[in-house]
């Protein structure tokens, strides 16, 4: 197995002769993006004037302590030798190399050297064991770059949809995982072993399953792997090989985790089909969308709404919105890769108060400046506006209460740079009424949490409890959708999906909120001015509540 998913982006060259300089918290686990590090793990470090303009590399297994001039040093904090790295290639924006296994767990200052200049030491972290799951973005999100046992004599690689590849002079089968399969996982970080150091005899001890406790986690399934270990020839490589139980549900995208002495590693997905399935199948993407995700270009999503909320205040307001977004597949997939319990999914992420959602899109494409809207009660010329934010043009109306009313509604725009023509309807429900929503007053993770409603004219009722906590420069926000009949007006909650979310106040810099909607969702197709067609639209009307409430 080659590390063929390992990031080696080419960037911009260093000045000859300026001090290196390792940024902030960019000492990473290669495979899984992770600041811990484990002993015999594969590492990167990001900066600047690290080593070369261009790529150098180094030839394994035997790898050399210094490459092109770059070599890193791993310092105790706690006193003690410092410890030499072997460096696998050097560039002026990162370094790649190997933490030896002889190093003990604890903290260290870390320091590059290039052409007899010496960077500010960066500390980081060296848990006993801190595995990471590499992924096909190399970035250490989204699909894991499995492989499964069974299948073409393990020459394969768990995709959305089936395929083939031919790499490195091998046919590759893609397709996704079924029940009962051997998924092999690949990585770095499972922990020490010298037997697989960087050296000319670069072996392998074996399966250290038991050792480090391995678990991986797919789904809401805790399985222990069949084997866990090195692979020998390959220093700092990990295999986990995991069963899947015969029973598991299909998901496409199914998150997994690799569990070793304690600690998680990064959050990835495999795809699950139903057994005998060529591709997988999911509720919310067709066919088409999980292609272009395997594919890995980006896909131009329409995301419209019409919505009549009734906030916590008893103040029900009305409003159009929307946007055509670019989004990579792994920020498309992201709030998929989550937990499910019965058509909730929760989606779990933490990144800098300052910075976007993972999830967000790239950016918004250009559909011109408005796009009309027409039906009941909106007066003649009414349209959705381009506000111009830093992603782009994203759209909406504020229209007077009581204009949105049950009937159909339609939007067209004439076109602008990136996305031509095109029209869109949806009819706006009848009626919703949450029967129990004046009396929900908290969330109690440890009860189950039942919403009631009846009306007409909607197809599916969405429910969402999002748990937000700020701390310091850091969001952390736990959000469950929930997406369920119209039928039979009720739904309940499970414990088990509540435990995941954080509790938080009603208010403040960290709160919890709820809402119930009545949806109809309406798919639409528009053009694009580069040929083709947005990869995925929906107009939706919401009729429903939301506030703000303490999960307790």
């Amino acid at each position: 197995m080659k590390w063929f998913y390992l990031p080696l982006a080419i960037a911009s060259a260093g000045i000859a002769g300026a001090q290196p300089t390792i940024a902030a918290g960019r000492i990473l686990n290669t495979s899984g993006d992770q600041p811990v590090l484990a002993p015999g793990a594969v590492w990167v470090i990001y900066g600047n004037h690290l080593g070369p303009a261009a790529i150098a590399t180094a030839t394994g297994p035997d790898y050399p302590a210094s490459v092109s001039g770059t070599s890193v040093t791993f310092t105790p904090v706690s006193g003690g030798s410092a410890l030499q790295a072997k460096i696998w290639y050097a560039l002026s924006t990162q370094v790649g190399g190997f933490l030896p296994s002889s190093a003990a767990p604890g903290n260290y200052n870390v320091t590059v050297t290039y052409n007899g200049q010496t960077s500010a030491p960066q500390s980081v972290t060296v848990a006993a064991r801190s595995m990471g799951i590499g992924t096909s973005n190399g970035l250490g999100t989204g699909f894991a770059q499995a492989t499964i046992a069974n299948v073409n004599g393990g020459v394969s690689l768990v995709r959305l949809t089936s395929g083939n590849l031919n790499y490195s002079g091998l046919n590759w089968v893609l397709g996704p995982a079924h029940p009962g399969d051997e998924v092999v996982l690949w990585g770095t970080g499972g922990g020490a072993d010298t037997a697989n150091d960087p050296g000319p005899s670069s072996g392998s001890s074996g399966d250290q399953t038991k050792a480090g406790n391995f678990v991986v986690t797919v789904g809401t399934r805790q399985i222990v792997p069949d084997y866990a270990g090195t692979v020998s020839g390959y220093p700092g490589l990990w295999q986990i090989n995991v069963h899947l139980p015969d029973d598991i549900q299909p998901d496409c995208f199914a998150p997994v985790q690799v569990t070793a002495g304690g600690n998680t590693g990064n959050l990835a997905s495999i795809a699950i089909a139903a057994p005998g399935a060529a591709n997988c199948s999911d509720s919310q993407f067709p066919l088409s969308v999980l292609s272009a995700m395997d594919s890995g270009r980006n896909l131009v999503v329409g995301a419209f709404a019409l919505a009549k909320i009734s906030g916590g205040s008893g103040v029900t307001e009305e409003s159009g919105s929307g946007f055509f977004g670019s989004y990579k597949p792994v920020e498309l997939a992201l709030p998929r890769i989550a937990p499910k319990f019965n058509g909730c999914e929760i989606y779990d992420r933490t990144f800098p108060a300052t910075e976007l959602d993972p999830s967000s899109p790239d950016g918004f494409l250009d559909a011109g400046g408005r796009l009309s809207i027409s039906g009941l009660n909106f007066a003649a010329g009414s349209a959705l506006t381009a506000t111009i934010s830093a992603l782009g043009p994203a759209y909406s109306i504020l229209p007077a209460a009581g204009t949105i009313t049950p009937t159909t509604y339609t939007m067209s725009g004439a076109g602008g740079t990136a996305v031509g023509a095109f029209t869109a309807t949806t009819t706006f429900p009848g009626s919703f009424t949450g029967t129990n929503w004046n009396s929900i007053a908290a969330v109690n993770r440890s009860q189950p949490l039942t919403f009631t409603w009846t009306g007409s004219g909607f197809s599916s009722v969405y429910i969402q409890v999002n748990s937000l906590t700020t701390t310091g420069s850091t969001r952390h926000i736990v959000t469950m959708n929930c997406v369920v009949p119209a039928a039979p007006g009720t739904f309940t909650i499970p414990p088990a999906a509540l435990a995941y979310l954080p509790p938080v106040p009603a208010s403040g810099s960290s709160f919890g909120s709820i809402a119930l909607e009545g949806q109809v969702s309406n798919p639409f197709t528009a053009p694009l001015t580069a040929g083709g067609q947005i990869d995925l639209g929906a107009f939706v009307s919401d009729s429903g509540y939301s506030k703000n409430i303490a999960i307790q």
